[in-house]
């Protein structure tokens, strides 16, 4: 494998000659280095691009599995994670970039690093290496390990309880790394340092707060000790300004990485959450921000995570926008009956994604045939388009076996007869323009304006600033990436001293944790207010995604039901659930939803098995008390399966007296979806 990945890694220093990002300005080199001569400070940036990229891939599609994003289409990879109907496909781009990118460097960095003295580099890269082997076991179980960046073209694989074990000595050696002096003439970890910017003290704060989030994740196992993560947390970030942070920027111009054609710059989770036109926030995600837990409450942060668009809207004669009102997403649904129709809407079928911007009058007519496939009476098809249409943009038209609706200029709709999408327009979409690849207005100015199948300021919204939706905090394209941050260290204190018994200890490192996240959002948002973002780059006023939310708000959401105002109201519940908010689009959300078994326990209240969800798979359990009901794993990339079949069909040989696989591959058999990783099992 290390043979391929020599010429792989001269490819990538040759494409980000192009790129202008600004964290990636260290590694211009006109010389072209080969693998031999590649300096430390020129390799470890693009080791965190690769990792980070991974990290981001599977951020979105673990978030889809724990309900927090959906998408237009129920056979798309995201929708089939959504819906538990999870396919292979979902695996390779988390895996291909990991090992292509950052695995397969780490050998020749500590080799390089070594040599010179420069023990930080070497630190960050046993940290890198470990936190991306734990994120393949988090996520596969298994994984080649001290097999896997070598010579062996099909290296055997490691069991998961080995690789963490491994990727915690690491992490320790990392620490001691990072703690020395390094030689003189060594390179300085500034010169090519992402994350941190060089800062030591910062490393070794990110790898005390791995190790918390690490031990807790071994509640259900022997070796989970509080004493262990509580220690370990002591000495992670304490505040917002020790949060690790890897910022990004929206770029005109870029070089595109080798693995998968994104551009250099922006945000990793934006290229698989915001980048295209089919995601959509779930419906579950919302509540939680609208209505938390019943409670009635508005969550201030909601206008920030949640994307808003313009509707009813009028335009002048001279084709510019006169009026118009904000729609927040709705939701996608894919648990419950929709309010209006007689079934869930994913039931029914696929999203059309594709809105078009009127700018003409368009008549559709909907009979009252295929009306009555979807909604009781007409009466309710009719109160749908009333929510979404007003009188200005569209006439209406009621006969006996039909009806037809004219819209005006202006109107956003689908170009289609069947009635299924007329409420379609209330899922916002979650997408956000880049200057580089989706032709966005401006830098600042991350809205999206895709319609017509046109993105940007190449589609008629972008022409007159119809903002179609103003995207997500975390999924914008110079949002920024938190990889370890002061909000999760609070909220893992809470579970642990509320687990341990301590309920007045666990109260206040939960409330502290909500004010904390509050905190790191307006951080972000008083940068994006300073730099001109409340206003679109046609004049439309954006403050309400935009602008830091006001402490007034910030009080009030404090003293509401959405909070536990006691230690003795306190429950587990409450602390996961806005510990779920205060993530964001993290993977960790999966590896803490698996751990308390999704609904199961009663932790993650309101949530349910998808309606979509293939009622003829027999892989998983049709048990909701059964832990193969839910997903656990996810199934090894078709690199593994069709280059390393031997290695990767013997290490399932010890799930065979746990699930029956149903293909002489176990590799390939749906069951694997419903196996425990290791520190998932339970006895």
């Amino acid at each position: 494998m290390k043979k391929i990945f020599s010429f792989l890694f001269g490819l990538v220093l040759l494409l980000g000659m192009t790129s202008c990002a600004q964290w990636l300005d260290v590694n211009t080199d006109p010389d072209s280095p080969s693998n031999k001569s590649a300096t430390v400070q020129n390799r470890l940036p693009w080791m965190q691009y690769y990792y980070m990229y991974g990290w981001g891939t599977a951020n979105t599609r673990t978030s889809a599995i724990v309900q927090m994003v959906n998408t237009a289409s129920r056979t798309a990879a995201i929708g089939l994670q959504a819906n538990w109907n999870p396919a292979q496909g979902i695996a390779t781009t988390v895996y291909q970039n990991f090992f292509l990118g950052a695995a397969c460097n780490v050998p020749d960095l500590l080799e390089k690093a070594e040599a010179e003295g420069a023990y930080h580099y070497m630190g960050a890269a046993l940290a890198i290496k470990s936190m991306g082997f734990i994120m393949m076991v988090d996520l596969y179980g298994e994984m080649p390990y001290s097999d896997a960046v070598g010579e062996n073209y099909a290296p055997y694989y490691d069991n998961g309880d080995d690789i963490y074990h491994g990727c915690l000595k690491d992490i320790d050696k990392a620490i001691e790394y990072f703690k020395m002096s390094q030689e003189p003439g060594a390179t300085p970890l500034a010169e090519g340092d992402a994350w941190c910017g060089g800062d030591p003290n910062a490393w070794i704060r990110l790898c005390y707060g791995l190790k918390a989030r690490w031990l807790n994740n071994l509640t259900k196992t022997s070796e989970f000790s509080a004493a262990d993560v509580l220690a370990a947390l002591e000495q992670g970030p304490t505040s917002n300004a020790q949060n690790i942070t890897m910022r990004h920027y929206n770029v005109a111009t870029a070089g595109t990485c080798f693995t998968v054609g994104d551009a250099y710059g922006p945000n990793t989770t934006w290229d698989s959450w915001g980048w295209g036109n089919g995601q959509r926030m779930s419906r579950y995600y919302v509540n939680l921000l609208t209505n938390f837990k019943g409670s009635g409450v508005e969550d201030p942060r909601a206008n920030k995570l949640i994307p808003s668009g313009m509707y009813k809207v009028s335009l002048n004669p001279d084709g510019s926008i006169r009026s118009y009102e904000w729609l927040r997403d709705h939701g996608l649904d894919n648990q419950n009956k929709d309010d209006l129709m007689t079934n869930n809407r994913v039931v029914f079928g696929n999203l059309n994604a594709y809105l078009s911007l009127a700018s003409a009058d368009v008549t559709k007519e909907y009979t009252n045939d295929n009306i009555l496939q979807f909604y009781a009476s007409v009466e309710d098809f009719l109160t749908a388009v009333h929510r979404y249409y007003s009188d200005d943009n569209v006439t209406v038209a009621v006969s006996a076996d039909k009806v037809s609706i004219t819209y005006h200029p202006g109107a956003m709709y689908v170009n289609d007869s069947n009635p299924l999408y007329i409420e379609d327009i209330k899922y916002i979409n979650v997408k956000a323009d880049a200057l580089f690849e989706t032709y966005g207005l401006a830098e600042n100015d991350e809205n999206t304006y895709y319609c017509n199948g046109a993105h940007g300021r190449n589609s008629p919204a972008g022409k007159i600033g119809f903002v179609v939706g103003t995207a997500g905090f975390y999924t914008r394209p110079s949002s920024n990436s938190y990889i370890m941050t002061y909000p999760e260290m609070c909220f893992i204190k809470a579970e642990v001293l509320f687990n341990n018994g301590d309920k007045n200890g666990a109260y206040t490192a939960y409330t502290n944790g909500i004010r904390a996240h509050f905190e790191l959002m307006n951080q972000k948002l008083a940068e994006w207010q300073g730099a001109g973002y409340c206003t679109t780059a046609k004049g439309f006023d954006v403050s309400f995604a935009y602008a830091p939310i006001p402490q007034s708000e910030i009080d009030a959401y404090m003293r509401s039901a959405a909070v536990k105002q006691s230690a003795a109201e306190l429950t587990l519940s409450d602390i996961m659930m806005q510990k779920y908010i205060a993530l964001g689009p993290d993977m960790q959300k999966y590896n803490d939803v698996r751990k308390y078994n999704y609904f199961r326990d009663g932790i993650y209240t309101e949530m349910k098995a998808p309606a979509y969800r293939n009622a003829t798979a027999t892989h998983f359990n049709s048990d909701p008390s059964k832990q193969t009901f839910y997903p656990r794993r996810w199934m090894h990339s078709t690199h593994e399966t069709n280059y390393n079949s031997t290695n990767v069909n013997a290490i399932y040989d010890q799930y065979k007296g746990y699930v029956n696989f149903s293909t002489k591959q176990p590799a390939l058999a749906d069951e694997v979806w419903t196996i425990p990783v290791w520190w998932d099992k339970e006895n």
